[in-house]
């Protein structure tokens, strides 16, 4: 397993997770589900467009790896953040996030293990933005996970030619 394949299977997962989420877009328009990215949001190349194009959104951003020992998984920890637009008089943005905070933490608190090969961690952390950014608003989601890793190899001496295997 790699922590690549990892993301990517994370991306699909929250976006199952979230999709039943109604936001708006930018543009005012009630958008249904919501977008996952890699490490970041894409560039935007076109000078006439900006980020605000891709709300709502996620992002799972990995951090760091370890691992005890050589029979132990790597411990990734794994951010998502979490971004929506609401322009309504209440201002009520937070509550959206509350929820897709609410849904990711409980999938992960109630079935950790993933795809049958990743494993949530019980200790998660979630917060909301400190500043007002309205009608932007931002919230994440830190859950540490267990990656299998390849084990340390040992030499097989019985052979004649010292093949590892």
């Amino acid at each position: 397993m790699t922590a690549e394949e990892f993301q990517r299977e994370l991306i699909e997962e929250v976006e199952k997770i979230l999709r039943d989420i109604q936001t708006e877009n930018t543009a005012g328009e009630t958008v249904t589900g919501v977008k996952g990215y890699e490490q970041m949001l894409p560039i935007v190349v076109n000078d006439e467009e900006d980020d605000s194009q891709f709300f709502p959104y996620f992002i799972v951003k990995l951090g760091d790896g370890k691992t005890q020992d050589d029979d132990s998984p790597w411990i990734v920890t794994t951010d998502i953040y979490l971004g929506c637009h609401d322009n309504s008089e209440k201002a009520e943005g937070h509550r959206h996030i509350l929820n897709m905070v609410q849904k990711i933490c409980d999938r992960f608190a109630a079935e950790p293990l993933m795809n049958s090969k990743f494993r949530a961690e019980p200790d998660m952390e979630w917060a909301l933005q400190d500043e007002d950014t309205y009608p932007f608003y931002f919230g994440g989601v830190r859950i540490r996970f267990n990656i299998p890793k390849i084990g340390r190899r040992t030499p097989n001496y019985g052979k004649s030619e010292g093949i590892y295997c």
